[in-house]
Parts: structure tokens; sequence; C-alpha cells
């Protein structure tokens, strides 16, 4: 597993590297995870006295989990946090898929690549400028399922998930309903 630790207003001594890197190898050894050489378990901690922030984006199978914590404990203390967030994560996406492998459907997980979204913006400073700021880019939607689409948005916990339909080959979008069901536009 390849680890990339980045900080914020907080300096990173070598054996907090160590540290959080043993930590997230030992506690997600017992996953089985299978990772490629090229994929990168991102790692952001950020500090604002007396509170840490530590953000953990990790590539599980063709998915990417993300996990957040904001603690007073320091940096191990939120990255325990954190694991214990992608650890329920995981068993959440396995008892997933096998309701679905029981039901008797099948995955095509090579479609189920989702790009990594660690590009910031910053906008350029002018009179002109919107009251609003963009913060964060995701990549081009992916082609996939309706049920794979759902199984993504699912894993990642998100409220809506846009995706390009495999049969139609148009953007859709899919939702959490407030009754609890999934919606779906469309495009």
């Amino acid at each position: 597993m390849t680890i990339k630790i980045s900080s914020k207003d907080l300096k990173i001594t070598p054996d907090i590297e160590k540290s959080v890197e043993k930590k997230l190898t030992q506690r997600l050894k017992r996953h089985g995870q299978k990772q490629d050489a090229d994929k990168i378990t991102a790692v952001r901690i950020s500090e604002r006295k007396p509170n840490t922030r530590v953000d953990v984006d990790m590539p599980y199978l063709n998915f990417y989990i993300h996990a957040e914590a904001v603690t007073t404990d320091g940096v191990l203390g939120g990255i325990d946090k954190c694991i214990d967030i992608l650890e329920r994560q995981i068993e959440k996406y396995k008892t997933r898929m096998n309701k679905i492998r029981t039901k008797g459907g099948s995955r095509k997980r090579d479609i189920l690549d989702i790009v990594p979204d660690d590009v910031l913006l910053t906008p350029a400073v002018s009179d002109d400028d919107p009251a609003y700021k963009i913060v964060k880019v995701e990549g081009k939607p992916q082609t996939m399922s309706i049920d794979e689409a759902v199984l993504q948005m699912e894993v990642l916990d998100y409220r809506f998930f846009v995706f390009i339909d495999a049969d139609t080959d148009s953007a859709n979008i899919i939702y959490k309903r407030d009754d609890g069901n999934i919606g779906l536009i469309e495009a």
C-alpha cells in the first residue's frame, strides 16, 4: 500500500509518518486488500488548536472510499477514527456485494474505476468575483449501470451521484430521497 501524507499547519515528523503507515497497513490488512502499484492512499492532516482533522482517501478494489475525523486526540486518534470509518465502509461494500451475488447478479469490476479528486482550484481575484468559490473539482463521470452507480453512491455515502448510463450513453443522476428511496434523473 502506497501512502501519501500531506499536512497543513502541522509538521509531520518521521515518527508520526511511520505510526500512521503502520496503523493503516496493520488494521486494513485483514480485509485482504489487493492494491495496484499505481493506487495511492492519501492522508491529509490539518490542525487548528485544539482540534486535529484527518482525511483519508483509499482505493478498495475499484472504488475509492473516504473517511474524515475531527478530534482532540491528535493525529493518531484521528487516524484511528478514520480507520474505523473505512472498516465500516468496507464491510458495507462486502455485504452489498454478497447480497447481489446471492440474488444471481454479477458485477463488471473493470467499469467501476473512479477517478481520484485531489484537485483544488483557487480562483483569480478580481472586482467581479462571485460570492462562491470552487474548492473541489470531480473527475469526469464514469460509464456504469444504474445498479453499479447506486452501489458506488452507497459505498461513498453520497447524497447524489453523476454517471453515464452504460445502456443509453447518456448522463444520469441518482439521488437519495427523503423517504429512503433512490431517485433517478435521466438527461
